[in-house]
């Protein structure tokens, strides 16, 4: 019986790739998506006086880490960058752009490709 490939398996050996396009960096550094303002949060930003927001900004972390998603690095490579930065052990900096990657690839904002 042959073992498995392990490496097929291993999720913090794929690349992640930036889908969503529309976002800008603050002066600070920070990650801002942009998204569209449908017609409903509009009529309620209307009702209650305000402006209609649909921008979500990422803290410094989460930022970086959007930032290293270039097409070519693995999860694992952007975990290293992370920790290097921080000074953090590399299984929490792991831990972390692991979370971060699953929320945002739920939201369709990345996609993955297998390390070559």
């Amino acid at each position: 019986m042959t073992s498995p490939d392990r490496t097929k398996d291993n999720f913090v050996l794929y690349v992640t790739e930036i889908k969503h396009r529309r976002f800008r960096v603050t002066g600070a550094g920070r990650v801002v998506l942009e998204f569209d303002t449908g017609w409903l949060k509009k009529l309620m930003a209307r009702l209650v006086h305000k402006e209609p927001v649909s921008d979500l900004e990422f803290d410094e972390l989460a930022s970086s880490a959007w930032l290293a998603m270039d097409g070519t690095r693995s999860i694992l490579d952007i975990a290293r960058i992370q920790s290097a930065r921080t000074g953090d052990d590399l299984d929490l900096a792991v831990a972390r752009v692991v979370q971060f990657t699953r929320y945002i690839a739920r939201r369709g904002w990345i996609r993955f490709k297998e390390a070559k």
